[in-house]
């Protein structure tokens, strides 16, 4: 339809055109049942919605991060909010970043940059308790993507590594190299993110037609403090698959420390291909977390939502590939 005009798409809905123009700019007052209409309609019919939505420039994007996953210069987090501000930026785009205090979160403080309204939609990075991002949905009144994490029943995107298919392809990986006596590595309760790549190992296991044992599924850490603790088991596995790198470093020192070597005598393959500070990261095999492509993906539909373009709700699973490297023997084949 040639030269599409907001009084087109009134007529069609039985609507006025004022509410039409207020569902389009994204105004208070308006359902989102109804916006989510007047869009779909104007789509159709083939309004031009441009004008309705924000170029990126001048978009303020808030980030936050829990205080426990960082640590400036050495932080998984830390680097995954710097690729986060390298895509802002490439869109025209600004970010403001705060550091999510232990407190603030247990006694559901919403951050400075919420409170004082100075941003325009908000990326969390990393997990957070459920009751503070309802909180915040529910307080801040802009829109929410949730990055390396997903929460059922919050109305929120959510941008995740793919961590049930990335630890069944490590797990794989594994048993192709002639590996059956394999140890998973992580507290499976801590997280959904882990819990995933533990059931990703269960799957790789199964299909090899082996029962994963008990005593071979190992704590990482401290379910309150995140600290990561790990102890080996009395009897030794042949690999460990570790949900993390930083796991993967702290069982390469214990078995350093007991004498065993990597790979001639143990194996360890891990997830994230990302191990800053340690030699054992020139030598560890890794599914590789996509930092870029996730913080793009989360970026864009942050912006897209900022814009009213964008009202669904879901999750993004950004798969990758293993980055090969030396610390997985290849056993005798029988």
């Amino acid at each position: 339809m040639a030269n599409v005009k907001l009084k087109d798409i009134a007529e069609i809905l039985n609507i006025s055109t004022v509410t039409v123009s207020n569902a389009l700019s994204g105004k208070k007052g308006v359902s989102e049942e109804l916006r989510e209409q007047v869009i779909q309609t104007a789509r159709q019919i083939g309004y031009d919605l441009s004008k309705y939505e924000k170029t990126g420039k001048g978009v303020k994007i808030g980030v936050i991060a829990a205080d426990k996953y960082l640590e400036v210069g050495a932080s998984f987090y830390w680097a995954m909010y710097q690729q986060v501000a390298y895509a802002a930026s490439k869109k025209q785009s600004l970010t403001m970043f705060e550091v999510l205090e232990p407190e603030q979160e247990e006694k559901g403080i919403l951050p400075q940059m919420i409170r004082e309204k100075t941003v325009d939609g908000l990326i969390v990075i990393g997990w957070v308790k459920k009751a503070y991002i309802q909180k915040l949905v529910k307080m801040s009144g802009i829109p929410i993507v949730l990055l390396d994490f997903s929460m059922r029943d919050v109305p929120c995107d959510a941008v995740v590594s793919s961590n049930y298919i990335g630890m069944y392809k490590i797990t794989r990986y594994l048993l192709e190299h002639g590996h059956r006596e394999i140890a998973f590595v992580g507290s499976v309760r801590d997280n959904e993110n882990i819990m995933d790549r533990y059931f990703g190992y269960r799957k790789g296991m199964l299909e090899a037609g082996i029962i994963p044992k008990e005593k071979w599924v190992l704590e990482d850490r401290d379910l309150v403090t995140g600290e990561i603790q790990v102890e080996l088991p009395e009897q030794m596995p042949t690999a460990f698959a570790c949900n993390s790198d930083l796991t993967a470093s702290k069982i390469y020192d214990l078995l350093f420390e007991k004498g065993y070597r990597v790979p001639e005598d143990i194996s360890i393959a891990a997830y994230d291909n990302y191990l800053f500070g340690h030699d054992f990261a020139r030598q560890l095999t890794s599914y590789h977390v996509d930092m870029k492509q996730m913080a793009e993906i989360a970026v864009k539909l942050l912006r897209r939502k900022i814009g009213g373009s964008e009202k669904r709700f879901g999750i993004r699973y950004i798969d990758s590939v293993i980055v090969e490297r030396s610390s997985v023997k290849q056993l005798n084949q029988k």
